[in-house]
């Protein structure tokens, strides 16, 4: 009897061992399958440069089309949509006057004296005040405003004195206004109507010779001044080049008008999208 369930006892434990010798030998099979499987059928790897350059190359092509419209669009360092160009058009301190475009006789700014009855106006006087001070720190003493706010009484008046100059020259009404405008413009037309500007000195190109006019032109856009009739854009202005007139325009557009050689026209021009960056 004992001999019989010896005999069960070994024959149970056989019967386990080829159990789990059968278990690990299918689960042997099939992870061999699997990775047979897996060789066959797993997708191609791709390096990481690879994917890098494929994303950077889908992204460039996203965005090809916004950059063709953006090239003339942008007026500063930082890209601006055509709607906030716009907006920047209507600053006050980018106002453009002159023959082309007149100012409505209804504008008269609010106005601040500098001294001796020379007014300008108040919201951009600080920054004059500044600028004249600085210069005189920098030891230039010889420095004025000659002329700035005029109302359009008087610029018609400077105007009309013009033209009669030409016309005692022996020149024609209309040639003596013609060329009268190259030199003192018509009222409304003026950048003094809109009283930021400020002439300097004795109103004439001898300013070009002075200490103050080589400060001015390395110094006077950090304080919001451009030089309003350069030399080499008469022919853009319409005005004969007065080293002595300075405009204010913030510093904003000073520094960028500068740094690209820039009259004002063409600035403007440039925050509309028809001057080339």
């Amino acid at each position: 009897m004992a001999m019989r369930i010896v005999n069960k006892k070994k024959f149970i434990r056989g019967i386990s061992i080829v159990i789990f010798l059968l278990i690990i030998i299918i689960i042997a099979i099939i992870m061999t399958v699997k990775g047979i499987i897996y060789l066959f059928t797993k997708p191609k790897e791709t390096s990481q440069d690879e994917n890098t350059i494929t994303k950077m190359s889908n992204e460039s092509n996203k965005q090809e089309p916004e950059k063709e419209q953006n090239t003339v669009t942008v007026a500063t360092t930082n890209p601006r949509t055509v709607s906030q160009n716009e907006e920047i058009l209507k600053q006050w301190n980018l106002k453009l006057v002159n023959k082309d475009n007149s100012v409505d006789r209804s504008y008269v700014p609010e106005l601040e004296e500098i001294g001796d009855g020379v007014k300008f106006d108040k919201r951009a006087i600080k920054y004059l005040k500044d600028m004249i001070n600085a210069m005189y720190k920098a030891d230039i003493t010889k420095i004025w405003v000659q002329s700035a706010y005029r109302s359009y009484d008087k610029q018609e008046e400077l105007f009309n004195r013009k033209v009669e100059e030409y016309k005692e020259q022996g020149k024609n009404q209309e040639e003596a206004e013609r060329l009268a405008q190259t030199v003192v413009q018509r009222p409304e037309m003026s950048e003094h109507n809109l009283a930021l500007a400020a002439d300097f000195n004795t109103v004439t190109n001898d300013f070009e010779n002075t200490k103050a006019f080589t400060w001015l032109q390395k110094n006077a856009a950090d304080y919001g001044f451009i030089l309003r009739y350069p030399k080499d854009k008469q022919d853009i202005t319409g005005i004969t080049y007065e080293s002595w007139h300075w405009r204010y325009v913030g510093k904003e557009h000073s520094k960028i008008i500068k740094e690209k050689g820039y009259c004002l026209e063409e600035y403007i021009d440039y925050l509309k999208g028809t001057q080339e960056v």
